[in-house]
């Protein structure tokens, strides 16, 4: 297995070359724009996090001589596709600017990723004995954390537009406020946006109880509960 030829055995023909395109896309948008910067030539340090976001995605089974393996490919395919909306389309291209309800629609993704990916994890606990509640629990516990992730950045978002934003961290991201949109103000941003937290949590935790209950219903289990499981396994 390698960064450019992923591991077949254990993911789909349209999984491998899904996770290969996004792989080579993002390392190629990485170097490229830490090297050139983005839309306005000034977005160097977004390269510099999408190389390190690449790096840290696929470091643990390196870092640890395969201890710990490489995480599922239905996680690492959500991860690389947050990076790609948020750090090259939303920071490097400036679409949050450029394109009025872009940020609406990363505060819908974002969540929806999390509240999935949280899923994944909270079933495995459950599946193999480590965690008693019903799906339903499962989802709501979920959506409650995502919530409160999304309250954490909102605060993030203050701290830096009212702290940050004109001191040398402003200098090196450009200066953008996180605030607020080209169509709505901090407060209507903010307040949006905690709505849409919430929106995409629930949408993300409600197609992972889809997805278990397929499975349960072909007399199986969702498997990623396995893949997840094998991660921390010799």
């Amino acid at each position: 297995m390698s960064f450019l030829n992923p591991d077949n055995k254990e993911m789909s023909p349209l999984q491998r070359n899904l996770l290969r395109i996004l792989r080579i896309f993002l390392l190629i948008s990485g170097i490229y724009i830490t090297l050139f910067g983005g839309a306005n030539g000034a977005e160097r340090i977004f390269g510099v996090l999408i190389l390190v976001a690449l790096a840290i995605i696929n470091a643990p089974a390196i870092i640890t001589r395969n201890r710990i393996r490489a995480i599922p490919v239905e996680i690492e395919l959500i991860l690389l596709t947050m990076v790609l909306f948020e750090l090259v389309g939303g920071d490097a291209l400036g679409l949050y600017v450029k394109l009025p309800y872009y940020d609406n629609f990363m505060h819908f993704m974002l969540p929806l990723y999390i509240g999935l990916i949280g899923m994944m994890v909270v079933y495995t606990m459950y599946y193999y004995g480590r965690l008693k509640m019903s799906l339903a629990e499962m989802a709501i516990v979920i959506v409650i954390v995502t919530i409160g992730l999304g309250g954490v950045l909102e605060m993030g978002e203050y701290t830096y537009d009212k702290y940050l934003s004109q001191g040398p961290l402003g200098d090196i991201t450009g200066n953008t406020q996180m605030q607020g949109s080209p169509t709505q103000n901090a407060h209507e941003d903010t307040m949006n946006d905690l709505f849409t937290d919430t929106a995409g949590g629930i949408v993300g935790a409600l197609i992972g109880v889809l997805l278990i209950r397929r499975a349960e219903k072909k007399g199986e289990h969702w498997e990623v509960a396995d893949k997840i499981e094998k991660m921390g396994q010799d």
